[in-house]
């Protein structure tokens, strides 16, 4: 993935590729190592910054600010997120324009300063009216609200929520309206009304159970955890806030654990538990002050002060009070209040005097359309009896040579329709012959009987791009060991299937004629097969080709696994819990004239239902969904965690159903192929 995008950026002579390729494999990096994004994408912009093309600039400049949010560094977020909009200001970008305001404004509402981001979300939310994003509207919209519900004006908050709702309804995407309705609900819990709370909590909950998202379902818990901690239903309470901190920790998602612990620390003070409210308290408040968000430092510097109060503790009490105080003032003061309205109301005048603008620029577009078209018709009375005659002329002369044309022409057809018909006949030999090669390669596939045999539980995924695959997978039985391996060749189609042809008889060949069976030597053994059969080590030959393999042997006897892998990694799951093993990053074949290298040999010592599952990278690389974009290994990773109960049957009939729909109307981008084995 990685190389490939990096690959586009280096060749492709498109500005707009060449951006968006280098920006998406920034983004490869952002959340694992931010750094590493900022410098990746600085080095971009260094060596871009003459280009005419000030758009992509703007972008890289948005993924800078980006990761120095990621880092806490909210001052040169603002630097560059400023820069940004500076620029599609400049050249009208109104869709970066959006992004660099919506960018400044998440800043802002994390360092508690609501006024500043809701000028910011006023500004983005003009953006996208004049794109008529709706999906970019109701994204403001929802920024709004929330700023104004930071500052407890309930009914302003409750006004762009709705909006919010409203949109996300006419959009119909079931994930933003679950999203609206938690926060029309927070609202109604912030108002006491716990009732409408509930209500729509439960309606985001049932649009939850169609959707299966983990991140909504948090939310909902947590809100759901606040309605009863309000209702002093501190079992009931706690229950939910521990269920939503599960689910936020497995996301890794650390800015949204902070308002769940400080929950469980307000029940631990009511229940006068104050060793452990400080427990959660402290772990908090670090994660506020590390991603500086206002808002939190204060809460749970109230939530600390009143714990050391209650425990003795007068110094530290004091200490976390005056953090408090210092907060509270500076995030709901009545210049920020005012400064909010007065942003709301900037925003509302501009509007009006753009639209006043564009009547007046309509006006005058119209009287010089008008004064167009009366210099048409006199120039048209002038020219049309000279017009006339000459179409008169001309109809004459086409008369005579459409006769002639026409001769020619029927001539013409007759040749077309006869090599027509020789094309027709030669393209069914050739889809006679593809046709046969399909039944050539499925003979040599392992039976599914043989299959059933050596493993009980198993699936197999297997679903070619074209008629014949460049992927297939391969069991083999030797001695007490049983050997299983999934195959990406170079390549898809015809080319493929040759390649896999010759992989398919190498393995046989490793195992049943030299007695190979641990992986790596049989990788090593395909790896001189490929290279001899192909004289990839003749500096002229131009045979590049070779394969990806994962690559396994178990002995049941032990239920120890063995594994080589070239670029395919093996993902195993235990107690509910992804282990990947990873492969070497070097492929079989593709060998020119340089010392061939060993595979790395890897041991496991497996249990009773564990599943393990190889694969070829068609699935995570398949484009879709609604934005058109890979499905990537992270969310098959997910997805495999989430039906890991179901039998292996049902496993594969929901991986198919799932890549089948997000791949939608768009086409299969390459073979795809998962082997799935519970031991």
């Amino acid at each position: 993935m990685r190389d490939s995008l990096l690959n586009v950026y280096n060749t492709s002579s498109s500005d707009s590729i060449r951006f968006k390729a280098i920006d998406d494999y920034v983004w490869e990096f952002m959340y694992e190592n931010p750094d590493t994004a900022y410098t990746i994408a600085g080095k971009a912009f260094i060596s871009n910054n003459k280009t005419e093309y000030k758009k992509g600039l703007a972008l890289l400049l948005r993924t800078m600010g980006a990761s120095h949010v990621l880092r806490g560094d909210n001052e040169k977020g603002i630097y560059y997120y400023t820069l940004s909009s500076k620029i599609t200001g400049y050249i009208k970008d109104d869709e970066g324009q959006a992004s660099s305001f919506n960018g400044l404004g998440i800043i802002y509402s994390r360092q508690g300063n609501y006024s500043k981001a809701i000028e910011q979300y006023l500004s983005s939310l003009a953006s996208y009216e004049r794109l008529n994003d709706k999906e970019g509207m109701s994204i403001a919209y929802n920024n709004i609200g929330l700023n104004y519900e930071r500052q407890t004006q309930f009914e302003k908050a409750m006004s762009y929520y709705k909006k919010t709702l409203d949109l996300k309804n006419e959009i119909g995407k079931p994930l933003g309206i679950a999203q609206a309705k938690i926060n029309v609900g927070n609202v109604y819990s912030s108002m006491k009304n716990f009732d409408q709370a509930l209500y729509y909590y439960n309606d985001a909950l049932a649009l939850q159970k169609q959707l299966n998202n983990p991140s909504i379902e948090a939310a909902i818990n947590n809100s759901i955890g606040v309605v009863y901690l309000e209702q002093k239903k501190y079992a009931s309470a706690t229950d939910y806030f521990m269920r939503s901190l599960v689910l936020r920790i497995k996301l890794g998602d650390k800015y949204s654990a902070i308002d769940i612990r400080n929950n469980l620390a307000l029940i631990h003070n009511y229940e006068k538990n104050y060793k452990k409210a400080i427990e959660y308290a402290l772990e908090s408040h670090a994660a506020a002050v590390e991603m500086q968000n206002m808002e939190m430092i204060k809460q749970t510097a109230n939530t600390l002060s009143y714990a050391y109060e209650h425990l003795g503790n007068s110094d530290d009490a004091l200490k976390y009070y005056k953090i408090f105080e210092n907060y509270k003032d500076s995030l709901y003061n009545k210049e920020n209040t005012e400064k909010s309205i007065q942003a709301e109301l900037q925003y509302e005048f501009s509007k009006q005097a753009e639209k006043a603008k564009l009547l007046q620029e309509k006006k005058e577009v119209e009287q010089k359309e008008a004064a167009k078209r009366q210099s048409i018709i006199r120039n048209f009375l002038l020219l049309g009896f000279l017009l006339l005659s000459i179409v008169v002329f001309l109809i004459y002369r086409n008369l005579k040579q459409k006769q002639k044309a026409n001769n020619e022409l029927q001539m013409a057809y007759s040749q077309i329709e006869e090599k027509s018909t020789l094309l027709e006949e030669k393209n069914k030999e050739v889809m006679d012959s593809i046709k046969y090669a399909k039944r050539l390669q499925e003979a040599i596939l392992p039976a599914n009987d043989f299959i059933q045999l050596m493993f009980p539980e198993h699936f197999v995924l297997y679903k070619p791009k074209d008629i014949v695959s460049g992927d297939f997978y391969w069991f083999e039985q030797y001695g007490n060991k049983k050997l299983f391996s999934a195959v990406d060749c170079t390549g898809h189609g015809v080319p493929g299937a040759f390649m896999s042809i010759v992989g398919y008889n190498l393995l046989n060949q490793a195992v049943n004629e030299h007695g190979l069976t641990r992986p790596n030597l049989i990788l090593n053994e395909l790896n001189k097969g490929i290279t001899k059969t192909l004289k990839q080590t003749q500096e002229e030959s131009t045979v590049k080709d070779g394969m990806d393999i994962a690559l396994c042997s178990f002995d049941p006897a032990s239920y120890v696994l063995e594994y080589a892998g070239a670029y395919n990694s093996l993902w195993y799951i235990r107690d509910g819990k992804m282990e990947e093993v990873k492969a070497d990053k070097q492929p079989i074949g593709l060998f020119i004239g340089e010392e061939l290298k060993s595979f790395t040999n890897n041991s496991l010592q497996l249990q009773k239902g564990d599943t393990v599952f190889v694969f070829t990278d068609g699935y995570a690389d398949q484009f879709g969904g609604e934005k058109g974009k890979k499905f990537k290994y992270k969310k098959l990773q997910e997805l495999l965690l989430t039906i890991a109960h179901l039998s292996m049957q049902e496993q594969k009939e929901k991986l198919n159903e799932t890549i089948e729909k997000w791949r939608g109307g768009l086409e299969q981008v390459d073979d795809i192929l998962i082997i799935g084995i519970r031991v």
